[in-house]
């Protein structure tokens, strides 16, 4: 066999190895909490490489791709290849520091770090509009509260949808780091039954991102079962510890009903789309 051959079947085995790499990355996005356009983009550009690597491989090899493999058919690459994956993974990695960082916020927040970042969205445009007024321009343009609830919106949103991809993207880090948050916040929840059950009313609303009710209902009840679990282990060890446990162990519920609410809907979902994934290649 000459070299010419060994590299050319060592090529094709690449690319039918990459194409099933393809095939798999298309059923984990087939099965993602959010089945959305974002997602459908992927799959069709996935695809439409999986289409290109079929061509290439009852294509010639041209001199590039000959001097990528040994002569034993062995893929060797090159240095901007190798380069790729170091920035891939250095992006990967830049990537679960941020979702830790967010979600360590909102675990802070009890909730509500989405709603805090709307509110600086909020403030600063009605800051830039106050500026441009005093400045002469845009004196007729909107008023300073609709200025604010259109940043506050904005950034509110955007806040939302990162916890969200936090969640798809690394539901582990997200998790364990809101958890974290919550223990180590600085909030101090109303005590006894009675403010358990109104710690777990306000916990309930910031962690509802809809103005559904029904989405309402369930985190406000999931709260308020964290709130008071949270408060009856406080009391345990109010005698037994200092006041800092107790009121660690009432933020942990905090961080607890947020994080199990979440991957409790993931895992729903999840299932539901793989469902639906078998019943598209009827294999249901």
């Amino acid at each position: 066999m000459t070299n010419e051959l060994r590299k050319t079947l060592g090529r094709n085995m690449r690319f039918a190895q990459m194409n099933n790499d393809i095939d798999n990355q298309i059923r984990q996005l087939q099965t993602r909490t959010s089945y959305d356009v974002n997602a459908q983009t992927q799959i069709d550009a996935l695809k439409q490489q999986k289409a290109l690597n079929e061509q290439q491989m009852q294509q010639p090899m041209s001199e590039q791709e000959y001097a990528s493999y040994d002569d034993n058919g062995n893929y060797i690459g090159s240095n901007a290849q190798q380069n790729s994956v170091t920035q891939q993974n250095a992006s990967r990695i830049g990537q679960e520091i941020t979702d830790g960082i967010n979600h360590t916020a909102q675990g802070i927040a009890l909730g509500w770090s989405d709603e805090a970042f709307g509110a600086v969205g909020g403030t600063g445009r009605v800051m830039a509009k106050g500026i441009r007024r005093a400045s002469g321009y845009d004196v007729n343009g909107e008023s300073f509260a609709d200025a604010w609830n259109k940043g506050y919106q904005e950034y509110r949103d955007f806040a939302r949808q990162e916890l969200q991809n936090g969640y798809e993207r690394n539901p582990a880090i997200s998790g364990l780091a809101e958890i974290g948050g919550a223990l180590a916040s600085p909030i101090k929840p109303f005590s006894g039954m009675r403010g358990a059950v109104t710690n777990g009313v306000i916990g309930g609303v910031g962690m509802t991102d809809t103005n559904n009710p029904t989405e309402y209902a369930v985190n406000i009840g999931l709260n308020t079962a964290g709130s008071v679990t949270g408060e009856k282990v406080g009391g345990i060890l109010e005698n037994k510890t200092n006041n800092f446990l107790k009121d660690r162990a009432k933020n942990l519920s905090f961080g607890l009903s947020k994080s199990a609410r979440a991957l409790t809907k993931m895992g729903a979902n999840s299932l539901t789309n793989q469902i639906n994934s078998w019943r598209k290649d009827d294999e249901w």
